[in-house]
């Protein structure tokens, strides 16, 4: 059986030390919204994760540049027709694509920034399949990675997030530009990863949305954001909520009540 919750009332970092403590192998499946994430344990590490639909399959490697369409579509043939490689991953390495430490390192760099990204998230709901494992064409890390830096490092940004939050309450903000730029924005000059998300901003998208078009963790988007928003340069609003047919707001879901959180705990523990 699934085991289903809200990270609003249950965090993701206390989500992801019990899978470790509990040497869990399965998937969590995460969505918010729009949004959604999948992540694939095996005995408590993390082999994958994935946050758009086009990651969850070898089109990833394609997208960061690490195998060209031919040599994809030659795996994929020989993933079909080769019984004694059971995942893309094996593929690759046997034929020589890319070594083991090229690809764990593409991988995992990308993976361990769509996992970041998502301590981000105020809420969202979570199902953890208990024994799923990624299908053959995901392109899983050679080598499971401990899930305890990963912890480590998304609550050291979610502090960073503290002195952020006090002008970006969340990733659901709409980002604008301001109708007159202050004198704090005179004379700025941008980095590459800056104009990528200065360019992004049309006074519709949140920050969010522009993470997920550009590649990049809300995180970091978060933080040039916010150096804009001390810059003068734009300003961050709450995004319009979506209307019923009536016209009115749709109503929030209610918490749910903390006695869940200990059940969750108990059902992990005892999966």
């Amino acid at each position: 059986m699934a085991l289903i919750g809200n990270i609003r009332d249950f965090g993701l970092s206390d989500f992801l030390y019990l899978v470790d403590r509990g040497y869990k192998t399965g998937g969590l499946h995460l969505n918010r919204g729009d949004e959604s994430a999948l992540l694939f344990f095996d005995r408590g590490k993390l082999v994958y994760a994935a946050r758009r639909q086009d990651e969850q399959s070898g089109d990833l490697l394609v997208r960061l540049g690490r195998l060209s369409p031919q040599q994809l579509v030659a795996a994929r043939e020989k993933l079909e027709t080769d019984a004694a490689h059971v995942n893309l991953t094996q593929i690759i390495i046997g034929m020589q694509m890319l070594s083991q430490e090229d690809l764990q390192s593409a991988l995992q760099a990308h993976i361990e920034e769509s996992v970041y990204g998502l301590f981000g998230w105020p809420d969202g709901e979570f199902r953890f399949e208990q024994g799923e494992k990624p299908l053959p064409d995901t392109p899983v890390m050679p080598a499971p990675i401990s899930v305890e830096n990963l912890i480590m490092e998304g609550v050291r940004r979610i502090d960073e997030w503290g002195r952020i939050k006090d002008r970006i309450p969340s990733t659901d903000m709409v980002v604008k530009f301001v109708d007159q730029p202050g004198e704090k924005a005179k004379g700025v000059k941008l980095a590459p990863e800056e104009w990528r998300v200065f360019a992004r901003i049309n006074g519709k998208d949140t920050l969010a949305e522009i993470a997920q078009k550009i590649n990049l963790s809300e995180f970091d988007v978060g933080r040039i954001v916010y150096g804009f928003v001390t810059a003068g340069l734009v300003d961050v609003v709450k995004k319009p909520k979506p209307l019923t047919m009536q016209g009115a707001p749709i109503a929030e879901t209610p918490r749910v009540k903390k006695s869940l959180v200990k059940r969750i705990i108990n059902r992990i523990r005892g999966m």
